[in-house]
């Protein structure tokens, strides 16, 4: 991110209890993927509804990114993080750590936030378009 330092609470946002009637999150979430995000996109779409979540949107650039934003409820967290993963994508540290973090306290907390919302945007580029992947799995600027 251009030597920008973010926090890795940044991307997470306790949403307002008023907006949905109860307490919940929201994410944003980044990844890289081998595939066309469009594709990759169109397939998440089957997933998210197939473990009991609503796509709320989708969007597609013809710059190889792609996003979607979607919503489930905290105890389908897991299933939703093993998704993304099964889809190829390349989560950034970030994300990974924002998923881990609403995983590891949903686990704790169940009985209380099993049916609280979670609302995710996730916005997905095709690898390579934002530079050259090092061994380590970062990815470091083109030079030209």
């Amino acid at each position: 991110m251009g030597g920008e330092e973010v926090s890795d609470w940044e991307g997470v946002e306790e949403i307002a209890e008023e907006r949905w009637g109860k307490k919940g999150w929201e994410l944003n979430l980044a990844a890289l993927c081998s595939e066309d995000a469009a594709r990759t996109v169109r397939f998440l779409t089957g997933a998210v509804i197939a473990c009991g979540g609503y796509v709320l949107s989708r969007r597609f650039d013809a710059e190889q990114t792609a996003a979607i934003e979607f919503e489930f409820i905290r105890a389908t967290c897991v299933e939703m993080y093993s998704v993304l993963i099964a889809a190829g994508l390349e989560l950034t540290a970030q994300s990974h750590m924002i998923l881990s973090t609403l995983c590891q306290c949903t686990r704790e907390t169940l009985e209380m936030t099993a049916s609280d919302p979670v609302r995710v945007e996730l916005v997905i580029r095709k690898a390579g378009t934002l530079g050259q992947r090092d061994p380590g799995g970062s990815t470091a600027p083109r030079v030209a």
